[in-house]
C-alpha cells in the first residue's frame, strides 16, 4: 500500500517564529509502500521480531531502517532476536514453540506496545489482511489478555482464530503472514488513520448512540504516575472558568474513549501516548497540547501527534512548559510540568472564538 493522500500540514494556530524548525511539512510517508509478506520457516521472537536467513525481515518492526529520519534500532533488535533464536534452537534456557502445521499464522505486534501502538501500528496491520482473516491464525501474546482495548477490538473480527502464546515464549513458524508496519513510529500513513476511524466510529455509534453534545474537555493525568501538572490547583481553576470538563481515561472502554473524542469540540491534553485518540476527533475540533519546553531544542521529536490532527483536519495549539526537576524520575520527559498561567489564558482566549 502506497499513500495517495497529501497531508495538509498547517502551522499551530498560536505559531511563533522560534518554533519554525519544529513544524516543517513531512512527506517522507509518501515514499512508503507497505506490503503483506508471506514467509516460510522463520523465527519470531516474543516481541514479534522476525528472523529469516539470519537477518531481520524488513517491515517486522518500526525504527529498523537506516536514515536520519529518527533513531534506528536495527542492530540492537537483530542481536537480541538472533541470540534468542540460537538459544531456542540449540539450548534449553528459553521456551520455544514450533508452529509447523500447514495453517498460516499472522503477526501484527512488534517490540513497543501500548494503546498508541495498538491503534497506529497493530490494528492497521490487521486491516491490511482483513479479507483473508478466515484463513489466518493470529499470534496472540498472553499479555494481551490484560488489555481491554485489544480484546474489544478483536471481538469485531469473530472469524479470526487465535493462537495464545505464553509469556516469554518464542516461535519457529512454518507459514507466516506478516503485514509490514510503517517504518518509523512518528510517521503516519493517512489511509491507515482513516481505516481505523472507519472501522471503530460506526461501531461506537451503534453501541453507544449518536454523538450530539459538543464538549470542552481536559484530559487529566491525575490517574498517572508521571507527567502531571505541578501547579494543578491554579490550572484547574482557570480551565473550569473557561467551561472545560475534566476527564481521565482510566476506567473508560475503548468505545467510551472514542465517544468522548467524537463529542469533544475543544480539547486540552498533556503530551502522552493517549493522544492517539486524536484519530477520532472531528475536523471542527481544536486541541491545545501541553508539552515540554525541552522539545524546542530537540532534533528528533517530530510532534507526531499533531500530524494526526493535520490528517483529520482539526486545529492545533501548543504550549511549551518547563519541567519540574525530580531526581526520582528516570528522564526529563516524564517530569511534571509547570504551566505558565498567563500563557494558558492567552491560548484559551485564542481558542474561545474558534468554532464559537
Amino acid at each position: 500500500m502506497k499513500s495517495a493522500i497529501d497531508i495538509n500540514y498547517k502551522l499551530p494556530v498560536n505559531f511563533q517564529k522560534e518554533w519554525a524548525h519544529l513544524f516543517k511539512p513531512d512527506y517522507k510517508y509518501k515514499t512508503v509502500d507497505l506490503k503483506v509478506r508471506e514467509l516460510k520457516n522463520v523465527f519470531v521472537n516474543h516481541y514479534g521480531l522476525v528472523i529469516k536467513n539470519g537477518l531481520l525481515v524488513q517491515g517486522c518492526a518500526p525504527n529498523i531502517g537506516f536514515s536520519n529520519y529518527d533513531n534506528g534500532f536495527y542492530f540492537s533488535h537483530w542481536r537480541k532476536a538472533s541470540e534468542q533464536m540460537l538459544v531456542c534452537r540449540y539450548g534449553k534456557s528459553l521456551e520455544a514453540l514450533r508452529l509447523d502445521d500447514n495453517r498460516k499464522y499472522l503477526v501484527i505486534h512488534s517490540p513497543w506496545f501500548s494503546y498508541y501502538f495498538w491503534l497506529t501500528e497493530c490494528l492497521p496491520r490487521l486491516l491490511m489482511v482483513r479479507d483473508q482473516l478466515k484463513n489466518l491464525v493470529l499470534i496472540y501474546p498472553e499479555i494481551w489478555k490484560k488489555f481491554s482495548f485489544v480484546n474489544e477490538t478483536l471481538e469485531l473480527f469473530p472469524e479470526l482464530d487465535k493462537c495464545l502464546i505464553p509469556a516469554d515464549t518464542h516461535l519457529f513458524v512454518k507459514n507466516l503472514v506478516m503485514p509490514e508496519v510503517k517504518p518509523w513510529t512518528p510517521m503516519f500513513i493517512p489511509e491507515q488513520i482513516f481505516q481505523v476511524r472507519d472501522l471503530l466510529i460506526p461501531v461506537v455509534k451503534a453501541k453507544l448512540g449518536q454523538f450530539t453534545e459538543k464538549k470542552n474537555v481536559y484530559i487529566s493525568r491525575d490517574d498517572a504516575k508521571y507527567k502531571n501538572i505541578e501547579n494543578k490547583n491554579e490550572f484547574t481553576q482557570i480551565i473550569l472558568e473557561h467551561g472545560f470538563e475534566i476527564h481521565t481515561m482510566t476506567g473508560k472502554s475503548l468505545f467510551e474513549q472514542i465517544q468522548l473524542m467524537q463529542s469533544t469540540k475543544k480539547l486540552i491534553t498533556i503530551n502522552g501516548a493517549g493522544m492517539a485518540n486524536f484519530i477520532f476527533l472531528n475536523k471542527d475540533s481544536t486541541v491545545l497540547e501541553l508539552t515540554y519546553s525541552i522539545f524546542l531544542k530537540s532534533k528528533r521529536y517530530k510532534f507526531h501527534f499533531k500530524k494526526i490532527l493535520d490528517i483529520v483536519d482539526a486545529k492545533y495549539l501548543v504550549q511549551l512548559c518547563n519541567p519540574q526537576p525530580d531526581l526520582n524520575i528516570p528522564e526529563p520527559g516524564l517530569c511534571n510540568i509547570i504551566v505558565d498561567l498567563k500563557i494558558l489564558k492567552k491560548n484559551l482566549d485564542i481558542i474561545k472564538p474558534i468554532n464559537n
